[in-house]
């Protein structure tokens, strides 16, 4: 891959802190060329001020637009993201102003793009990217894959992958959309983890954008501190794939047909493939290519 891939990433960055991390992939790895952010469910304007703050960082110009709060046919009670704690109260004003109308902002980014491969990576409930493909198909059309961090295969794991299950319906027209789609799911990403070595190697660096993103990582720790007073450390669910967009090498690609129940489960099926599912990584050389893009 010697050209850079065109990216428009849609995220509900401020929950999981995975999202910020993949944000900051998509920011700096040198074979991406990111085109636009998108953010979805809940609290979208908040989610937007996050992505804002992160692209703040590194001095780059990419335009962000507040989607969809709300999951298909549904209503739910927004609520503030917990990494909203780490930006400063001047900086959230700064950064508030902006589009809201994420779905549309997708597709006037699709419609202008000419030539060359543009991804659509979503890392968050499906609902822009489903709404993106049916009410705007002309647009669509320019997409010329879509990278879902979705789902899950593992016998062991009977419920929903989380962003599979907050919008079942956006998720089976996305595995119905007749895309190339890659699914980057539970059965790979949970064996993608940072250690405490990890965040501290990467809290010697200088870069304003690391800095940042290890401020919103404490943020949702201690959003997240259990009773003994430990707190997580992250999984890399969105950097995987971020990064399996201009990597696939990291991981194993099997060709299957996924089907989408009505709870947004992933079913293996028989028939002809409708996506490539990864189904194996090597964990190590995740950990180190984003270490050795951030720092």
């Amino acid at each position: 891959m010697s050209e850079r891939v065109c990216v428009l990433l849609d995220t509900d960055i401020g929950d999981d802190i995975d999202d910020a991390w993949a944000l900051a992939v998509c920011l700096t790895h040198p074979k991406i060329n990111l085109l636009g952010v998108s953010t979805v469910y809940g609290d979208t304007v908040a989610r937007s001020v996050i992505a804002r703050w992160l692209i703040e960082a590194t001095g780059k110009k990419v335009d962000v637009a507040a989607g969809e709060s709300h999951p298909i046919g549904k209503t739910i009670q927004l609520f503030r993201p917990n990494q909203m704690k780490a930006i400063p109260e001047e900086d959230e004003r700064r950064l508030k102003v902006g589009r809201t109308d994420g779905v549309a902002f997708l597709a006037e980014k699709a419609k202008a793009f000419d030539g060359g491969e543009l991804v659509l990576l979503t890392i968050g409930p499906l609902t822009n990217a489903a709404k993106l493909l049916t009410e705007y198909p002309e647009a669509s059309r320019k997409i010329t894959r879509i990278v879902s961090m979705v789902g899950t295969l593992l016998p062991d794991h009977p419920n929903p992958e989380y962003n599979a299950a907050v919008d079942p319906k956006a998720t089976r027209i996305l595995f119905e959309s007749g895309k190339p789609l890659t699914m980057v799911g539970l059965d790979v990403t949970l064996r993608c983890r940072f250690s405490e070595a990890d965040l501290e190697e990467l809290g010697r660096s200088e870069k304003l954008l690391t800095r940042r993103l290890l401020a919103l990582t404490k943020a949702w720790q201690d959003a997240h501190r259990r009773p003994d007073g430990s707190v997580p450390l992250p999984i890399l669910h969105d950097p995987l794939a971020a990064l399996v967009v201009v990597e696939p090498e990291l991981v194993t690609l099997t060709p299957m047909k996924i089907v989408v129940d009505e709870k947004g489960r992933t079913l293996k099926a028989e028939g002809e493939a409708n996506c490539l599912v990864a189904t194996d990584v090597h964990p190590s050389a995740v950990v180190s290519r984003l270490k050795g893009l951030l720092m």
